[in-house]
Formats: C-alpha cells, structure tokens, sequence
C-alpha cells in the first residue's frame, strides 16, 4: 500500500516517482535475502506418533515431531488432518523452533470402535514479521485401529504388582479366587476370619482352629452381549454398547488371571458370534478381536434364541454374565421370562447401565413446578427398572444396575464377590 501511494504522486512529481522505485528496488531485496535465508522445502522430516491402538473412549495423545534443519527460531505452525470423529482437542499447533526441532501434543478420545484413517501433515514455517513463509504437505496417510479398552487391563496388572486395589470403587486390595475346596484345617492366628473356625475341631482341641480352604480354578464364565437397538444409545461419551464392550474385555482378563474358563456370546434378533469357553491370556486376545467388530444393530433381540443357543453350548454349570438394558417389567419381559429359565441349570447374571441423565433428572434439587415433573418422570422410570430386577431376583437371576462410567468397576467387582461367596 505505501509503495502504490508514493508510485501514484509519483504522476505529478518524478522525484517521488523515483522514491517509488528505490522503495520497490528496496522491498525486492529484503524479500530475496528472507526468503534465501529460509530453510527451502527439502530440509525438514515430520512424523506422526500415535497409540497403536487407540483405546475406546480414553483421551490418549498424538505427538507430531517436525526436524527443520537451520530452522531454530523460526515461527512454525503444523495442521495435522486428523478424523474429526476422533474428537481431536485441536488440529492447528504453532510454536518456534528449538534446536532445529519442534514438537506439539494434541490429544484424541474415539467414540467407537473401528479404523481411522489419518491424512497428510501441512507443515508452514517463516520468520516473525518475515516476507515469505514456506509449506509443504508431508504424505503421513496412515490407518489407525480403535480397540477395546486395553489400558484398564495395564492399570489393573500394575495395581496387583503394587498390592494396590483393583480400581477406584473397589474394596478389595486383593483378587480373591472361590473358596470352596477344603485343603486342611491349621491353628488359629490373629486376622483370621471368624467364618473360617471350624467349630467341631475347635471343640475337640479345645484351641480355636481355623479351616483351610484353596481357590477353584476351573470354574466357567460366558459372557454375553446384547448388540440389538437399546444399547445403540448413548451414555454419557459413548454408547451402552461400546461401555459394555469395554466393561467385558476387563472381566474377562480378571476372569483368566483367576484361572476360568471364558466364553463369548453376541447376540441381536439372532446370534452374531460365539466364542467357545477356554482358559489363558490368548483366549483374552481372541475375546478382544471379537469384539473389535461387534456390531450395533437396530433390531430387538431375541433372548429366547440366545439363551436357547447358550443352553445347547454348554455343557456344565457356567456363571452367564448378560449386558443388556433393562426397562420396565412389560418391555423386558421376554428377557425376565428366558433368564429365569437360563437360571435353572446355571448362574445368570443381568447387567444393565444407568442413563446418567434420567439420575440427574432424579437427583437434582425440585425447585420449581416444573422440576416436579421432571423428577417425577425420572423416578417412575427408574421404579419401573427396579421391579423388573426384583421379578430376577425372586426367580433366582442376580442383577447388577450401574451408571455406564462405572460400570467396568462395579462388574469385575460383582464378579469377584461371586467367587468369594462361592455361589458357582
């Protein structure tokens, strides 16, 4: 602008004309020698580091490193081209450059399971205030898995190696196994469980003697997964599904480090997959694959066929631990009637996740006309769900009802009581 100004009075008066010349001349030279100085296209190298792979709902960071070589000090801003369903925390980072090297963290949290595809890497550097500024596009294309949770498996093995408690939530410090073989009876010591003296033995030695008892490590677990419309709602950042896809990874790797035998079973209006029981970290591994591809269906499931088909699979007595929704005794009838049928060769258990929101609606204070009937609706609601739990219980089916945020916690910490009480 400065230099079309003095070029246009440069019309009436050719001194100024002149000044418009060597105002140009000027400007040419100060931008070859900043854009010389600049590093040229061929001096960097950039990568991409992400989590291979991604955790289901976990925010876990991306890091983009850039090497820019006589480029310390430089302004530099990088666009990485990131799946927006990734929920990427910001795509645009900017800095300087130290030490010929720049380095940004952003962070990603996927909603669901499947493959993502990262694009290329934008890359632009200049100097502060500098005439020119240099891009370039880095082919980065690379495809990223989104697995189950496998970190809560890492954050479980580290607590056990510290002698830490499961997770927060949980009241243990350590993984009980059942208790039901009889391995001997010893003395008494300080910090036995009363439950555990053996009263006839005591009697005859007249000192307290306690009975010693060993876990059983054979027992057998299915787990099975309503994959049909009801869990394809959300709760909270990810669906019921997706939660409990999370939630039955978990289980089954305390399950196997138990010692039992674990089974998988999907279902929706018929059966989606099924994974025969076994022991081990690799059946772990298989369980996971598994539900890598769990689909979300939009039809009702068919309890009937499923448990039908669970039924026909095994062949002794199993702990079946079911992840579905829950409503009220009308609506689930058709589970209430096919478990309590379940429930007569094995031990079923009913999982269900809590809608965050309608316990909002019910816990927060009425302090309007209005929140009356708010709350009035959510507390039907959640009525209607507990007389359906109660039909279970009454028929022998054991139900566990959880907000999804903790449902991961409250299940393995169901699981493990199980096993304690020894009701297997």
């Amino acid at each position: 602008m400065v230099g079309a100004g003095i070029a246009l009075t440069g019309i009436f008066d050719a001194r100024l004309l002149l000044l418009a010349v060597a105002y140009h001349a000027g400007l040419a030279v100060a931008a070859a020698v900043d854009i010389l100085r600049l590093p040229n296209r061929r001096a960097y190298t950039a990568q991409r580091s992400v989590p291979q792979p991604l955790a289901l709902g976990v925010e876990q960071p991306v890091e983009l490193a850039v090497e820019l070589e006589g480029g310390s000090g430089l302004a530099i801003e990088v666009a990485d081209h990131v799946p927006l369903e990734l929920r990427p925390s910001r795509r645009l980072l900017g800095g300087e450059v130290k030490d010929g090297r720049f380095e940004a963290t952003y962070t990603v949290r996927p909603p669901h399971r499947g493959a993502y595809d990262f694009g290329p890497i934008d890359i632009r550097w200049g100097r502060r205030r500098g005439l020119w500024q240099v891009q370039v596009r880095h082919p980065a294309q690379q495809t990223v898995a989104v697995y189950p949770n496998m970190l809560a498996i890492r954050e479980y093995e580290l607590r056990l190696r510290r002698g830490m408690p499961l997770m927060a939530g949980l009241r243990r410090a350590r993984p009980p196994g059942a208790t039901t073989a009889f391995a001997g009876l010893r003395d008494y010591v300080r910090g036995d469980e009363l439950r555990r003296i053996s009263w006839k033995a005591t009697a005859r030695r007249d000192s307290p003697v306690t009975t010693v008892v060993e876990a059983d490590r054979g027992q057998q677990m299915i787990i099975a997964i309503d994959c049909a419309r009801l869990m394809t709602a959300p709760s909270g950042d990810l669906s019921k599904l997706d939660h409990a896809v999370n939630s039955a990874l978990l289980l089954a790797w305390v399950a196997q480090n138990q010692g039992d035998r674990v089974g998988l079973l999907t279902f929706a209006d018929t059966v989606l997959d099924w994974l025969g029981p076994q022991r081990g970290s690799t059946q772990v591994g298989r369980i996971n694959q598994r539900l890598y591809s769990v689909p979300a269906t939009y039809m009702e499931a068919d309890f009937g066929a499923a448990f039908a088909y669970l039924g026909g699979r095994l062949n002794r007595r199993s702990l079946v631990i079911v992840l579905t929704d829950v409503l009220d005794p009308e609506a689930s009838s058709e589970l209430v009637r096919h478990a309590l049928r379940l429930s007569s060769r094995h031990l079923v258990l009913v999982v269900a996740q809590s809608d965050p929101e309608v316990l909002a609606a019910r816990n927060r204070p009425i302090d309007n006309s209005a929140r009356v009937y708010e709350w009035a609706a959510a507390e039907e609601l959640l009525a209607a769900r507990r007389r359906s739990f109660e039909v279970l219980r009454r028929g022998g089916v054991l139900g566990l009802d959880v907000p999804a945020g903790e449902l991961s916690a409250g299940l393995v910490e169901r699981y493990l009581e199980l096993k304690e009480r020894a009701l297997l």
